[in-house]
């Protein structure tokens, strides 16, 4: 039964994407409806109605329709379009958070999106592109969900918009989990917590800290899964943000779930509903009375389970959610399924009873399933409905009916196999968009640069003179090598290919590489050196080592990533492929080796260091608007830092993962390190790596 985590790792999502001001509870929303008497017929009365239709969804969500309708109405009749794109979001809102009702939320949201970008209002623009990635994502559709958070990124990105750039990667990231791609959730989660914590934003350095806490609980990581948990419950308290504070309290509930620490996990869940109690948020608190329900399932408490089973079910038709009364009836379903086994009727003290209603349980079993099968069909939710058909089947098969049994389990195999190869789909249709994408922008900057240079030409025969066009030819003559000197510059920089897509106005730049290998270098003790060396000294002694490194990268075809102190970092098979970028990468850290032997400085310092290597996949751009860096970013870039930091002097240490990797290349040998503890990584097997030619001299 799979209700409890999928509940809240939904609502977790929906937080995140209402893009509008924080639920304050029933004192807030009083404040407002006490202010309304007071509105005069004109913007701000739109605005006031406009915030009760939000602030109202999740207790009142045909009230708040009918606020927002009011606003809408009044926009119309004072002419204000930015009211009315308020107003569409609003009911967007509520049809997305208050009634589940997808296709009217998009409705809703598609007809504010089509006002902004009359308006020009990019900030407009991608709270709508955002809120209709989420009703993708609820809809399944993976590959829509993705395109418009990755539209709305872009306009982010363009706006420096870092709160909403943060809060659109997380949404990613929500994709990845439900996808069960966890890795990939997990570095987009990372994304928006490193955005999150530059900009000091707490709450959502908590929402960033629930979600990966959730991924390692996905991961049976536990202990990790505690750690992020209880992180974002203390700030959330700190903060003084009840709403999220108590759906945090029932993700740690459902961590202690998993760890099967029942009384733990009621006392969060119980907690979480008084709290909601209090914000009046029936929509969270009917989600934990089911999560209460469940876990009285697995303890066999099943009068209890059911009572909790009906008070959920109760509020979720007072609210009108169809997803939460699809859960408590396949909840239910699976309840009297459980209660017809033979396993479960032989250990119970009501053997006798369970048997007498056997057949009773079983069709109360078929009945509430089916209800949760019509709820996710109607919903077109494809993987529930699938687990639900799944205990149809076992039901109709303790029944005796073998027909529908094996009908049932058909039709939950064919969904089961719609789902997975429906994300392989999705996976490819997304690539194939977003290159497409990238094609269509590059040819209209091209036809932008053809139109600007044709208004130039018919300017210049217009209005200038023979004399101005020779004036004009000399200064565009000072203008070139100006900007030959800035390609130099450029060049120096940056990769040459990169230079070349900056200067075609392609910012930012971001690319993935499924194969890169990276190689750190650290000089042993520089800071002790560094104390009481004349400055001019040090700075000559490291730029002649640097320059003999940025020598032997040269040679072997690595990128010069960047320099930080004493620190070096280079980068084999970006920013163009290399299919043999580890042999390259060993190549390289193996010369510096023996070039960095019996090295001293001209004053006779003995300078060591330490090297570190790993590879996998990466993805690498440019950041930054007025100093532009390239620079990669992933796992591997990590571990080889860590590869570096936990070497010792004189020696290249590679994980097993880069050994394995280039061992198709026979003249390097290696010193098994055994397993050691790698910061930040765990307990990691690790090697030396040496050169065959070099250890038989």
């Amino acid at each position: 039964m799979k209700t409890l985590l999928l509940i809240l790792l939904a609502l977790t999502i929906t937080t995140v994407n209402l893009k509008a001001e924080k639920l304050q509870g029933q004192e807030r929303l009083d404040s407002l409806l006490a202010e309304l008497p007071k509105a005069k017929g004109d913007t701000n009365k739109v605005k006031l109605l406009a915030s009760l239709s939000f602030e109202n969804y999740s207790t009142n969500v045909d009230e708040s329709i009918a606020f927002g309708l009011k606003g809408l109405k009044l926009s119309n009749k004072i002419k204000w379009e930015k009211g009315k794109a308020n107003c569409y979001n609003s009911l967007g809102t509520c049809y997305l958070g208050g009634k589940n009702n997808f296709p009217k939320a998009l409705e809703y949201f598609k007809k504010a999106l089509v006002i902004n970008e009359k308006l020009k209002d990019k900030k407009g623009i991608s709270y709508n592109l955002g809120n209709m990635g989420t009703i993708y994502f609820y809809q399944l559709n993976y590959s829509k969900a993705i395109e418009y958070y990755q539209r709305a990124i872009k306009i982010n990105l363009e706006t420096g918009d870092s709160t909403n750039l943060a809060l659109n990667i997380g949404d990613i990231g929500n994709v990845y989990t439900y996808q069960s791609n966890y890795p990939m959730a997990l570095e987009y989660y990372q994304k928006a917590l490193k955005i999150n914590e530059r900009i000091e934003n707490k709450n959502s350095i908590a929402l960033n800290l629930g979600n990966i806490g959730t991924i390692y609980n996905n991961l049976s990581n536990h202990t990790k899964a505690l750690e992020y948990t209880q992180k974002s419950v203390k700030i959330f308290e700190e903060l003084g943000n009840k709403s999220s504070f108590a759906l945090n309290l029932g993700n740690l509930g459902n961590i202690y779930t998993s760890l099967l620490d029942y009384p733990k996990a009621l006392e969060c869940y119980f907690k979480s509903i008084r709290i909601n109690e209090e914000l009046g948020n029936k929509t969270s608190i009917a989600i934990k009375l089911g999560n209460i329900a469940s876990i009285y399932t697995y303890q066999s408490n099943y009068p209890k389970a059911l009572e909790y089973f009906e008070k959920a079910i109760n509020i979720n038709k007072e609210v009108g959610s169809k997803i939460g009364l699809a859960y408590n009836y396949a909840g239910i379903g699976y309840l009297y399924l459980t209660i017809s086994q033979d396993s479960i009727i032989n250990n119970s003290d009501d053997k006798i009873g369970l048997l007498v209603n056997r057949e009773v349980n079983l069709n109360k079993s078929i009945e509430y399933t089916t209800q949760s099968i019509l709820l996710y069909e109607e919903m077109g939710e494809l993987d529930q409905r699938s687990s639900s058909l799944k205990t149809l089947s076992e039901a109709y098969e303790l029944k005796g009916d073998y027909k529908k049994a094996f009908e049932s389990y058909k039709e939950h195999k064919e969904l089961q196999d719609s789902v997975f190869s429906q994300e392989n789909t999705d996976k490819i249709a997304t690539l194939e968009k977003a290159r497409e994408d990238d094609l269509k922008q590059k040819e209209i900057e091209k036809q932008k640069i053809r139109i600007v240079e044709q208004e130039k030409r018919e300017k210049l025969i217009l209005y200038f003179s023979i004399g101005l066009v020779l004036l004009m030819a000399v200064v565009m003559l000072v203008i070139y090598r100006l900007l030959k000197r800035s390609d130099k510059l450029l060049y120096n920089v940056l990769p040459v290919s990169i230079a070349k897509r900056l200067k075609k106005k392609e910012h930012p730049i971001s690319d993935y590489f499924t194969q890169a290998s990276i190689v750190f270098i650290d000089i042993v003790n520089f800071t002790e050196m560094a104390q009481d060396a004349d400055p001019q000294a040090l700075v000559s002694n490291l730029n002649t080592i640097f320059t003999k490194f940025d020598t032997i990268a040269k040679k072997y075809g690595l990128e010069k990533i960047k320099t930080i102190g004493d620190s070096y970092m280079a980068a084999a098979g970006i920013p163009e492929v290399q299919k043999d970028n580890t042999h390259r990468a060993a190549q390289m850290a193996l010369e510096v080796k023996s070039m960095m032997e019996d090295y001293h400085t001209t004053d006779g310092t003995k300078i060591e260091v330490r090297i570190g290597l790993d590879c996998g996949p990466v993805v690498a751009g440019v950041i930054g608007e007025n100093k532009f860096i390239y620079d990669m970013w992933s796992d591997a870039v990590n571990t080889a830092s860590r590869m570096e930091s936990s070497s010792i002097a004189g020696e290249v240490h590679v994980s097993e993962r880069f050994k394995e990797a280039v061992t198709e290349y026979e003249q390097f040998d290696y010193e098994e390190r055994g397993e050691i503890e790698i910061k930040g990584k765990g307990k990691m097997k690790t090697f030396f790596m040496g050169s065959k030619a070099v250890e038989a001299l």
